[in-house]
């Protein structure tokens, strides 16, 4: 969909895939919390590409990177494909089964754990990841691996909520807020693809798990769960993407990247308890990542 895209977003010194062997070596021994952004590849209707999920999590994850001040930090490479099986109706999607998923997760968090690195955070920006992601890490946590996960609109959302014009104030797929992100972070020429193709098209508010003529939908109404099946006669979105904007795009940036590096360094300078620990008078922590860039 673009020419030639930029593939990071901050400088190599936050970008694990730009570092040295002896680079990250003294990132581990700093004590460095790393991130690893979490996407898909899966349809986002006609006028988002289809990787649209794992370009905003690991574009906002660099971004959020260059703006930690108080702790080292580096960005992991991202994992491209998530669990999407509820898009696999449209051409372009690619899906890991359940437990292929998971086992992908969990060899990476260990390979950077096992290395030296203190704790780990999957930053997730697709929602058919962040069930599994929560799981995982429930578990891994207990097994005493300091793995924690965050969807990356999650800590902004106070701020770029408000900021939507459209029908749907929220997040949704292929939505406003992902249109208008994606034109805030591609070429001029890929931006101008999605505004052209947006134009006009109408907001769908109706979850796309209901049945084409049927009103009324409990899954939502009582809070059940109900994956959203994107079948080949659905439109491939939920929301009001004609809504969306570059210049919107640029706030809703702003906004969503100062989240997710205030949680980012609120996350990393917080002791959690990690594993099991039967005896009352000594619980188990993680550590606090030091504050080595102070220090220096």
């Amino acid at each position: 969909m673009t020419g030639i895209a930029p593939r990071h977003f901050a400088p190599s010194s936050f970008i694990w895939a730009e570092l040295t062997r002896a680079e990250l070596a003294s990132k581990r021994d700093a004590g460095a919390l790393v991130v690893v952004p979490t996407g898909a590849i899966e349809q986002h209707g006609d006028f988002l590409p289809v990787e649209t999920d794992t370009l905003l999590s690991a574009a906002v994850s660099e971004l959020a990177a260059s703006r930690v001040t108080r702790v080292e930090i580096v960005v992991a490479p991202a994992i491209p494909v998530g669990f999407s099986p509820h898009h696999l109706s449209h051409p372009g999607t690619i899906s890991l089964r359940l437990e292929t998923y998971l086992a992908v997760l969990a060899d990476t968090a260990r390979s950077i754990l096992d290395s030296g690195f203190p704790r780990v955070v999957f930053v997730n920006g697709h929602g058919g990841n962040s069930a599994p992601l929560r799981s995982l890490c429930a578990q891994m946590v207990t097994d005493g691996y300091a793995v924690g996960m965050v969807d990356y609109f999650a800590p902004g959302e106070r701020d770029w909520m408000p900021l939507l014009k459209g029908a749907l104030l929220r997040t949704g797929h292929a939505c406003e807020q992902e249109a208008a992100l994606t034109m805030a972070l591609t070429s001029p020429e890929a931006r101008e693809r999605v505004r052209s193709a947006i134009e006009g098209l109408p907001a769908r508010l109706v979850q796309p798990w209901i049945a084409p003529g049927h009103a009324d939908d409990p899954i939502t109404a009582f809070g059940a769960g109900w994956p959203p099946i994107f079948q080949a006669d659905d439109c491939g979105y939920f929301g009001d993407p004609a809504k969306a904007t570059m210049e919107n795009g640029a706030l809703i940036l702003e906004a969503t990247v100062r989240g997710l590096a205030a949680f980012l360094e609120a996350f990393a300078r917080t002791p959690l308890r990690l594993g099991i620990a039967r005896d009352a008078a000594s619980p188990r922590l993680t550590r606090e990542i030091s504050n080595a860039k102070q220090a220096s």
